[in-house]
């Protein structure tokens, strides 16, 4: 029988909780310790769980090493906790985004580099069986060369999610919580970005940050794409709500992703395929092909999956720190050009 990758848990808030339940349910990974400041929590999921609880991460890099560790707190923390464990040679899953600055980023990289140990980002939607196929089928070329593509993340947050007041501050709206993940997966799917051009709006709720915004990419490649994203607005089309992640969410078995190329369109999760037969011509009849897709709502069992796989080096990590790296300079660049209504070059 394989032996199982043992991991520990740093952080066991929303995401936490998250990455705990998925470590529960994967075949690969068994659950090391915890770590939290929240001594009550922690020893209940403790009791939950049965293993071992820490209240501060020197304890579980001296003493009873775990095979790797997921952190998954305030991103201000991400700099020194995954530095101390890439010090102890322990693979890194670090939740997204990989820090709250650059320059820390950076240094995250440097230290996974200097002390040849692995660092990956919880950018998990990469990790879905729909993505994986989508992906195929653009390097397929059946979608010929991708000009366009257009995002949509439309949806309304109940006025109680605004209780946690940090939502409502720089940070905490629909950019920086739900639109890093589209950053993530649009450079997965189309290549380097190389402008970025952004407007944003707080005309609905009024709060110090925004509830929608427009981001324009330039690809290196040269296809244009859009990501509209608001939090505010009633709508079935966004990736929480069409690709059956996470229960949740009510499924509307609609698309949030349009990819326009020279000879078909591709739109998921609802994995519609759009062609003409013979002559490309609006004038000919466009025809679709509906693929049987199975929802995969094991996206992050997926992932720790993929993690103990790369703890083992079988395999190179499909999110690396380079990645996090690239998604923490595009939104950066949304920032700065929201602001002054320049487009920034990446």
């Amino acid at each position: 029988m394989t032996k199982k990758t043992k991991i520990a848990v740093v952080g066991t808030g929303l995401m936490g909780i998250q990455h705990i339940k998925a470590i529960d349910k994967s075949k690969k990974a068994s659950l090391h310790s915890l770590v939290d400041v929240n001594k009550k929590l922690i020893l209940s999921l403790s009791r939950k769980f049965k293993v071992p609880v820490f209240e501060n991460i020197k304890q579980i890099s001296t003493k009873n090493k775990p095979d790797a560790v997921i952190i998954a707190t305030p991103n201000y923390l991400h700099k020194s906790q995954a530095i101390k464990f890439l010090k102890s040679k322990i693979p890194v899953l670090l939740e997204k985004p990989i820090s709250d600055n650059i320059q820390s980023a950076k240094q995250i990289i440097n230290s996974s580099k200097k002390n040849n140990t692995p660092v990956l980002i919880g950018y998990h939607r990469r990790h879905n069986s729909i993505i994986s196929k989508a992906k195929i089928k653009i390097l397929s070329g059946k979608l010929g060369k991708i000009v366009s593509v257009n995002v949509l993340c439309w949806l309304y947050k109940h006025k109680d999610y605004y209780k946690e007041k940090w939502r409502i501050k720089k940070g905490g709206g629909p950019l920086g919580i739900n639109l890093v993940h589209d950053i993530d997966l649009i450079c997965y799917l189309l290549g380097p970005v190389k402008y970025v051009q952004a407007y944003t709006s707080n005309s609905i709720r009024k709060f110090n940050v925004e509830d929608t915004a427009i981001v324009n990419l330039v690809f290196r490649s040269g296809a244009l794409c859009t990501l509209n994203i608001s939090d505010t607005i009633v709508s079935p089309w966004s990736y929480e709500l069409t690709a059956g992640e996470n229960p949740t969410y009510p499924l509307t078995n609609q698309s949030a992703y349009f990819i326009g190329g020279t000879k078909s369109s591709l739109q998921f999760p609802n994995f519609k395929f759009w062609y003409n037969k013979k002559e490309r011509s609006w004038w000919r009849k466009i025809y679709s092909k509906e693929e049987k897709i199975k929802l995969d709502n094991n996206t992050l069992t997926n992932q720790i999956d993929h993690f103990c796989d790369v703890v083992k080096r079988k395999v190179k990590p499909k999110v690396n720190g380079n990645d996090g790296l690239i998604s923490l300079k595009i939104f950066d660049a949304i920032t700065k050009s929201a602001r002054s209504g320049k487009k920034i070059k990446i």
